[in-house]
């Protein structure tokens, strides 16, 4: 039977197997004062890295990671300067164990703050030096509640703690020019991180909100009132799901790096996701995840909510199969204009098509299919329009299949139009779609 292994770098997450207390004794040396569970870390494996765990004076306070003999181990080790002790100096270091496989990233916030908070302890009634009781207790206390529930409370005296362990989220993909940002509390969407509520079985116990936060309620809520930075206090009112990148800094007349940096930090963070410039002349595909309509209702209320065109629209009862049409419609070599004339007797103003594009892509129930212009081969005869604007423009480069019709506009700062028109007077340009 073949076993499944991981491996350093896989990036997957593992809990924690430890939490020790490391300290330099003034005659025994660098020992273990406490652990939990107890003898999970033998005295011959500590004592084969102890020069890490107390190191040098040079990377105190610092947090170190250590990945030997099938433990991964985070640390951040405290050096304390006092005459109070034999040594005129105390030092600790209180440590996280995990698999040597494990991504322990997440963990080092966590280290670091505990460590800052038995240092305050340490100082003021001596909590760690003097083998407190509660140790064991408040190192079992931690194991227990960062593995079960990511988050732990620490109370000692009129000392009040919290500690979490944030999600590490991936880089955030470039933003374009073109990009077009949309709140995620606009469309319904869950809150990062978090799993979809789900409806328990008939008959079954609804899911415990035990050890929940406020926080942690769907749906997630963006209040423009919030403490933000001035730049995306500036921007928030912008993003609309229509405005590109572009727009919205020539609109706020912020320089446009500013509105890049700014949007990728709340594409980071789950505040915004960013979908392709909505366009009637564009087109789409429904993707597999269409079905989900069918069978979510949550989802349908979610969708209704969101493409209806206001309070005067709710005298009219929207219909799902009116919306599956319409999405089902979506497909390559019909336009969103054409659906939109398509359908627009049956839809007699009862939703919003725009807002229905924009939601059905954000929850990837379909796919905006992009033009990307192609040379075929070099122009052996100029054609009147290429002569009288695209020498001027400069844009023939862009024709090379990786910059699409969104792509160039905004570089060449020209509109849809003219580089339509560009290119379909040249023969010698041909359209990708994909």
């Amino acid at each position: 039977m073949m076993e499944t292994r991981y491996y350093e770098g896989c990036g997957r997450e593992g809990p924690i197997r430890c939490i020790f207390l490391g300290e330099f004794h003034p005659i025994a040396g660098p020992k273990i004062a406490c652990q939990f569970p107890e003898d999970y870390i033998s005295k011959e494996f500590f004592d084969s890295i102890s020069a890490y765990i107390i190191p040098k004076p040079q990377i105190q306070r610092c947090t170190m990671t250590i990945n030997a003999l099938g433990h991964k181990i985070v640390g951040y080790p405290i050096r304390i300067d006092s005459s109070r002790y034999e040594r005129n100096v105390y030092l600790f270091n209180l440590c996280f164990v995990c698999d040597s496989w494990s991504k322990t990233v997440q963990y080092e916030p966590v280290v670091k703050k505990l460590g800052e908070h038995l240092t305050l302890m340490e100082e003021e009634t001596g909590f760690v030096s003097s083998g407190s009781s509660k140790l064991p207790t408040l190192l079992a206390h931690l194991l227990h509640d960062l593995n079960t529930y990511r988050k732990a409370t620490l109370v000692e005296g009129d000392t009040v703690m919290h500690l979490k362990v944030l999600e590490v989220r991936k880089d955030p993909a470039p933003v374009h020019d073109y990009d077009v940002p949309v709140l995620v509390s606009s469309v319904g969407l869950p809150r990062p991180g978090r799993p979809r509520r789900t409806v328990p079985p008939e008959g079954g116990e609804p899911q415990s909100r035990e050890h929940l936060d406020v926080e942690d309620d769907e749906p997630f809520e963006v209040h423009m009132d919030a403490d933000w930075d001035l730049t995306t206090r500036q921007l928030l009112p912008y993003i609309n799901g229509y405005n590109h990148v572009l727009k919205i800094a020539a609109d706020t007349n912020v320089e446009k790096t500013l509105v890049k940096s700014c949007i990728q930090n709340l594409a980071y963070y789950g505040v915004v996701t960013l979908i392709p410039l909505l366009k009637f002349s564009n087109m789409y595909r429904a993707t597999p995840s269409l079905s989900r309509l069918f069978s979510d209702p949550e989802l349908q209320k979610s969708c209704m909510a969101f493409i209806s065109k206001g309070p005067e629209s709710k005298e009219k009862t929207l219909s799902l199969s009116e919306v599956m049409e319409v999405l089902c419609a979506l497909q390559q070599g019909t336009s969103l204009r054409a659906v939109c004339d398509r359908y627009s007797a049956n839809n007699n103003g009862g939703f919003d098509v725009r807002k229905l594009v924009v939601f059905a892509q954000l929850h990837g129930l379909i796919k905006c299919l992009k033009r990307y212009p192609v040379y075929l081969r070099n122009s052996t005869r100029p054609n009147g329009f290429s002569n009288r604007v695209d020498g001027a423009l400069g844009i023939r480069h862009l024709f090379n299949g990786r910059h699409c019709t969104d792509e160039i506009c905004c570089l060449a700062r020209i509109d849809l139009p003219t580089l339509d028109q560009i290119i379909e007077e040249d023969p010698n340009v041909a359209v990708i779609w994909r």
